[in-house]
């Protein structure tokens, strides 16, 4: 009998095959949702502690010039010790940002093998099978397109603050770092309009393509049914639901 093609797939995907799906690790992923929560991440680490967490390094800097004559590994260590443990709450969000961004669209998701050894994924043919098809051109366009506008947008900042930046030389130190962070933070939050943009379109394409590629063809959803109705576990449900309809009525 011929295999049904994708057209004949009209028919959602059932629990058991979305939960054998999690199991394989396949899940829906949003890039740009992920870079939106990192971005937002790091312009709120910015605007809440970028002008305490500048000035403290720079007064570990400075205290470390002046008390060390001379460089030496122990001492540079000691200054990146001290300078990550300043760093660590702006760098902890950062990294929480990351590790809950790809859970926001899936959840989570604990697939032991994924981590098993394949020999196909060392296969570098399956990969540009897979760039070339439909799916990886279309994210190849998307990814190409989003990078056209941020650039676009960036130069069209970069040209209307360039007086701004051509004066930072010229101001004391104190004045050109905080201009320097505000027009940091303006460019962040810029680029953060354009991912969030970009999210309300791939977030619900993601979920969709995600769908429509786990759907089923009516012959696979009856297979399925009549192996659910030979299930032993399910047997042993109904007939303890039978039980405990029975006991109700008696009582």
């Amino acid at each position: 009998m011929a295999e049904e093609s994708n057209t004949s797939r009209t028919e959602p995907a059932s629990e058991r095959r979305l939960a054998q799906a999690r199991a394989e690790g396949h899940v829906p992923r949003s890039a740009e949702l992920s870079s939106l929560l990192v971005l937002a991440a790091m312009a709120g680490g910015l605007a809440l502690w970028g002008a305490r967490l500048f000035t403290r390094l720079q007064d570990l800097i400075a205290a470390h010039f002046r008390g060390v004559a001379q460089f030496s590994p122990e001492s540079v260590l000691s200054l990146m010790q001290q300078m990550a443990l300043e760093a660590f709450s702006f760098l902890a969000v950062l990294f929480l940002a990351g590790l809950i961004a790809p859970m926001l669209l899936s959840g989570w998701v604990f697939a032991p093998r994924v981590i098993q050894f394949n020999g196909e994924r060392l296969n570098p043919l399956s990969r540009l099978i897979r760039f070339f098809s439909p799916n990886g051109l279309f994210d190849g366009l998307k990814a190409l397109l989003s990078f056209l506008v941020a650039g676009t947008l960036l130069a069209w900042f970069f040209q209307a603050h360039l007086i701004d930046l051509a004066k930072l030389s010229a101001l004391p130190f104190a004045e050109a770092v905080a201009l320097a962070g505000e027009l940091l933070l303006k460019g962040l939050l810029m680029l953060l309009g354009v991912v969030f943009l970009a999210t309300l379109l791939d977030a619900p394409w993601q979920w969709w393509r995600y769908l429509k590629g786990l759907a089923m063809t009516r012959a696979e959803v009856l297979a399925e049914a009549r192996e659910a109705e030979g299930s032993p576990e399910l047997k042993a449900r109904i007939r303890a639901r039978q039980r405990r309809t029975q006991q109700e009525t008696t009582e």
